[in-house]
């Protein structure tokens, strides 16, 4: 049969996993504008924002909530969410092929407390960064273009207290 590889292909298989995280913002030291939460994986290689698998029965910010938290050490709240990103990636499960379809709900999140301290398991490193330096450092465009959302999120916030 023509285009049939026989046994020479590897087995395939597909997976879903759904995640949620944040971008994490707070005003910096003297008032001087904003900085922006960051991670570091794949040995410092990779600049992401904090984000983790759904567990069953929690909603998306619970996750989100957790999930910064664990991997970086810091409390945030959600204050928005900024919707969700899909991609595909393929990784090896015992020898078979599978491809991965991820889903990330990302939302609007303000620092709370706590000092950065990587979750040693999953995370190299922690920092904040100035917003210009952490779009640069970032190392997907989707996860730049949800800090741009987040941005304008955050200037479209009306302060408590605050008059109309």
């Amino acid at each position: 049969m023509a285009g049939v590889r026989g046994s020479q292909a590897l087995p395939q298989s597909r997976r879903r996993v759904t995640s949620a995280g944040g971008v994490v913002l707070r005003e910096r030291a003297g008032g001087k504008g904003l900085e922006v939460l960051l991670i570091a994986i794949k040995d410092g290689r990779v600049w992401s924002l904090p984000k983790g698998q759904v567990e069953p029965g929690e909603r998306y910010p619970q996750t989100a909530v957790r999930e910064v938290r664990e991997e970086t050490g810091i409390e945030a709240k959600v204050l928005a969410p900024l919707g969700s990103i899909r991609y595909h990636f393929t990784v090896k499960d015992d020898g078979i092929q599978t491809t991965v379809t991820k889903e990330v709900h990302h939302f609007l999140m303000g620092y709370v407390s706590g000092t950065p301290q990587p979750q040693k398991e999953e995370v190299d490193g922690v920092a904040w960064f100035p917003v210009r330096e952490a779009l640069k450092r970032l190392s997907h465009q989707n996860e730049r273009n949800a800090v741009l959302k987040a941005l304008a999120a955050w200037d479209a916030r009306v302060p408590i207290g605050a008059q109309p």
